[in-house]
């Protein structure tokens, strides 16, 4: 007897919101939600379904997408098989506008202490992303892409601070960010909105600069 095997797209797209990386996750049925996914046509390119699921389920358009794994190697003994080609997208907060994603009873951003029960093997899935978001972090500029084009180097630190789950000295962490000179000031400032403190010092990544780099092992290891 014939079993069938079914390939989806699974994407796990994520941001930073309220002080926390967070993921987005799409309702299934009373007790379980999902990763944003659906099932690969025949003739489709693999990251053109992971950017489909993207645009139809979520109603936006992201810059970042990466494929992360493809799993599957369980074998049910009934039913038919299926295997899940996974992508990991990262976008700032504020491109994250579309009226699907105001229906927050069928499609809500969830970080990751306050995950609801995921469907299949979707929990393994963003584990696996989780994981190298981190390890990227420490090697490439993978961590600018959650950042709006000019940020702040508190928000900037916070974002490795969210994302490695640890406090980083903050002298340490200027020192090492500036010495590295793939930032530009920009002429933006924002303070107090009643008028007290100091104004905060924008600034805008530089990839040229990044990319002339040799050796990035471990470039950004706080």
């Amino acid at each position: 007897m014939s079993r069938s095997i079914r390939v989806r797209s699974a994407v796990v797209l994520m941001t930073i919101s309220e002080g926390a990386l967070k993921t987005l996750l799409v309702r299934q049925n009373s007790k379980h939600w999902a990763l944003p996914c659906d099932v690969i046509a025949y003739n489709e390119d693999l990251a053109q379904a992971a950017e489909r699921v993207i645009r139809e389920q979520v109603g936006v358009s992201i810059d970042y997408l990466e494929q992360l794994y493809t799993f599957g190697n369980s074998i049910p003994p009934k039913g038919g098989r299926e295997i899940v080609v996974a992508y990991f997208g990262l976008t700032p907060s504020v491109l994250l506008r579309s009226d699907k994603l105001a229906d927050r009873a069928s499609i809500n951003w969830f970080s990751g202490k306050e995950h609801p029960p995921l469907t299949g093997n979707h929990a393994a899935v963003l584990h696996a992303a989780t994981d190298r978001l981190r390890g990227k972090l420490a090697y490439t500029a993978v961590g600018f892409e959650l950042l709006p084009e000019r940020f702040s180097l508190t928000e900037l630190q916070n974002l490795y601070e969210v994302i490695l789950d640890k406090v980083l000295d903050k002298r340490n962490f200027r020192k090492k960010i500036i010495e590295l000179g793939i930032l530009e000031p920009v002429s933006e400032e924002r303070g107090d909105s009643r008028g007290r403190g100091r104004p905060a010092a924008f600034f805008r990544f530089k990839p040229e600069v990044f990319k002339k780099i040799k050796t990035k092992g471990d470039i950004f290891h706080f």
